[in-house]
């Protein structure tokens, strides 16, 4: 359980506890994803499309499909998830890794978050919180 400490600090916290333009909207685009992923539970997604298998591995101290499947497990289980992203406030892409700093809203409150993003499969993916 203490391995699954980086995904559950992620969640609990969206639960309540230099590249090109198109990088730069791929990346912001994740995080969107990424928070809609969350707020309706969508583990397919948010497990597998979303955030890297570093990530998932790491969180969850499984390795391949075993980080996949442990991850659905702890998306599935949470619950009254309502965040949203109210906007981007700045995104910073240098080659295959970005940084997006966005305002999420979740029980009245907005609150300012960075993300960390890299490119795996040519697609941008969540590697962690920045802070």
């Amino acid at each position: 359980m203490a391995r699954m400490a980086p995904l559950l600090c992620l969640l609990a916290f969206l639960a309540g506890c230099g590249g090109g333009d198109d990088d730069k909207e791929g990346a912001q685009q994740t995080v969107r994803d990424f928070v809609t992923a969350t707020r309706e539970r969508d583990a397919d997604a948010f497990c597998d499309e979303l955030v890297t298998q570093e990530f998932l591995e790491q969180a969850t101290g499984a390795t391949g499909e075993q980080a996949a499947q442990s991850c659905k497990r702890e998306l599935d289980s949470l619950t009254g998830v309502n965040v949203k992203v109210v906007r981007i406030v700045r995104t910073e892409v240098n080659e295959d890794t970005a940084m997006v700093t966005a305002v999420l809203a979740r029980g009245g409150q907005e609150l300012r978050q960075r993300l960390r993003l890299k490119k795996e499969d040519g697609d941008w993916k969540l590697a962690g919180s920045a802070e």
